[in-house]
């Protein structure tokens, strides 16, 4: 505990003239004595602290009494406070409002104050205290504030994490809103998808039989014609693909396969995205090992970089897609173009063989406090709301669920690298070749049709009749459902949309199973299955995802109508 020593100088001080047979300054260092030592009991061991200075406008407020937690908060001795300028130790950006305030006060405008204000700790660090003063008047007169100091620095930075929580929770409710959007554009676009592809299919076999008797050259012209339709439909549908994946609803489904021919596929979209001044270009060694990953999520991941590459050189550039094989267990016999940031990402990985994946451009680049950071949900060096700042967050997410790594490095003024290391798959049996559809034969079982889209009923219709079955459709599950009690209606199997009004896929079943015990179905929809799916029918139970092809449809339809069990689970 510290006061000031001088005669008259503050509360804790008192001024008088000899008394007795003693001095004035031994009375007084009496006096001041007794003073300190009754300020140390009453405020000692407070667990805010306290200063009094003087309170005089147009005048400094000198420290006069400082207690020792006070001392603590700001890191110096109170005795090193004792007549400072209290206003000296705030920091500078705060000391206009806090100087109004007190002005105010020494007025008498206002009787007390309360205020945030940043002190600056002998150390050099800020420390963020509660302040809360009250003028005081002696007998004489004179002015004095007392502030009331409570160390505030950590709920100050709750109250900033608190801030950050809401504007991830407003971005993800976003998120969340643009994923529901786009899944209903996805099931009304796979609809059409379905058509356009089975309609496509069926126009072709015309052609084969047209080519028959009038020969190619005829029908040649037409057959292109309708090879771009379908390469057109395709395309569409790789690209809600990545739609459903950016709004972060796209199921996972790993298959092998080889690591240059996806790279390359993706920049076929990169084009179209990142714009003509940006030229894109792809490196890959012969002979990579395949790896399993959901093809879609790859490409994604990969769109993902080049988005952040593209915004990094505004004036133009290149990206630089490279993939090739690396042992990391021999990393320490041969550099394989590592570098010493990236020696050090591998800590974590368990040694054997990669594909690695490196994607590079030539833009602005990033200091080390920026790159450290880019991997971060929600972190972005954007301005507003150009970004949600889940790019990098979505690339580094799905390639550890594939059990790799992906990591950057970055400088400014010389571009960023990321790479992607991705595990070899144990071996390529995981590939399974297309097996076209071989026909069916005449009157080769009743299937009945339950969509409640039209378009959906009737191609269903023409593939199935054409394939040699008996075809019957119905437009929602209730009308299937009072088709199928009748005993005389002939059923051998159930194709059924997932999602239809008045009743879910799972009570649709339910019900369907003591109707029709023995009855064969299979599931189709062009939504992705929820993780939560709530009113859908078991995981165990397959569901077809549309857009699907008429061979691909009559191939399914085929294995379960052969299969012995009542359901069918045929992988989708």
């Amino acid at each position: 505990m510290a006061v000031n020593d001088q005669p008259g100088s503050g509360p804790a001080s008192t001024g008088g003239g000899s008394a007795g047979g003693g001095s004035v300054g031994g009375r007084l260092g009496e006096v001041l004595q007794v003073s300190t030592e009754r300020f140390a009991g009453l405020f000692g061991d407070a667990p805010w602290g306290l200063v009094v200075t003087r309170l005089e406008p147009g005048r400094p407020g000198r420290c006069l009494t400082v207690s020792e937690t006070f001392g603590q908060q700001s890191g110096y001795g109170p005795a090193e406070l004792i007549g400072k300028d209290f206003l000296s130790i705030i920091h500078p950006e705060d000391q206009p409002a806090l100087d109004d305030l007190i002005g105010h006060l020494a007025a008498g405008a206002i009787g007390q104050i309360g205020t945030e204000a940043r002190v600056l700790a002998k150390d050099g660090s800020a420390i963020v205290l509660q302040l809360n003063g009250r003028a005081l008047k002696a007998v004489d007169g004179t002015g004095y504030l007392a502030i009331y100091a409570q160390d505030s620095t950590e709920i100050v930075r709750l109250r900033a994490e608190l801030r950050q929580l809401e504007s991830e929770l407003t971005r993800s409710r976003r998120l969340e809103t643009l994923g529901q959007l786009t899944e209903g554009i996805a099931h009304d676009f796979n609809n059409l998808l379905t058509v356009i592809a089975s309609y496509s299919s069926l126009v072709n076999d015309e052609i084969t039989v047209a080519e028959a008797t009038d020969g190619t050259s005829k029908w040649g012209p037409v057959r292109w014609d309708m090879r771009q339709i379908e390469d057109a439909a395709e395309r569409a549908r790789r690209l809600i693909k990545h739609l459903m994946a950016f709004a972060r609803r796209e199921q996972t489904e790993p298959v092998t396969a080889e690591l240059g021919e996806l790279a390359a596929d993706a920049t076929e979209l990169l084009r179209q995205v990142i714009g003509e001044h940006i030229e894109i270009s792809v490196a890959s060694d012969g002979g990579l090992w395949p790896v399993k990953v959901d093809p879609s999520l790859l490409r994604q991941a990969i769109i993902n970089v080049a988005i952040n590459a593209r915004d990094a050189m505004p004036a133009g550039g290149r990206i630089i897609l490279s993939i090739d094989n690396v042992d990391t267990a021999q990393t320490a016999q041969s550099d394989n173009g590592w570098s010493e940031a990236d020696q050090s990402e591998l800590a974590e990985l368990l040694p054997g063989r990669h594909v690695r994946l490196r994607i590079a451009d030539t833009g602005i680049g990033m200091d080390q406090v920026v790159a450290e950071r880019a991997f971060e949900p929600f972190f972005t060096t954007k301005g507003g709301d150009a970004t949600a700042g889940l790019g990098l967050s979505a690339v580094r997410r799905f390639v550890a669920g594939a059990g790799g790594k992906a990591w950057l490095t970055s400088k400014p003024g010389y571009g960023t690298t990321v790479t992607i290391l991705l595990p070899a798959a144990q071996s390529a049996k995981g590939i399974v070749p297309h097996q076209g559809y071989q026909g069916a034969r005449a009157s080769a079982g009743t299937i009945v049709v339950v969509d409640d889209e039209p378009a959906i009923r009737d191609v269903a219709h023409r593939v199935l009749t054409a394939a040699g079955y008996h075809v019957t459709t119905a437009a929602n599950g209730l009308e299937a459902l009072t088709l199928l009690a009748d005993p005389a209606a002939a059923a051998d199997l159930v194709l059924a949309d997932v999602v239809m009004p008045g009743i879910t896929a799972q009570d649709f079943l339910a019900r369907l199973r003591q109707l029709r015990p023995a009855i064969k179905v299979l599931f189709m929809s062009g939504y992705e299955r929820p993780d939560e799916a709530a009113g859908w029918p078991e995981p165990a139970i397959a569901v077809i995802a549309k857009p699907f092809s008429r061979p691909a449809l009559l191939m399914r339809i085929t294995q379960a109508l052969s299969s012995t069990a009542t359901v069918t689970t045929i992988s989708s």
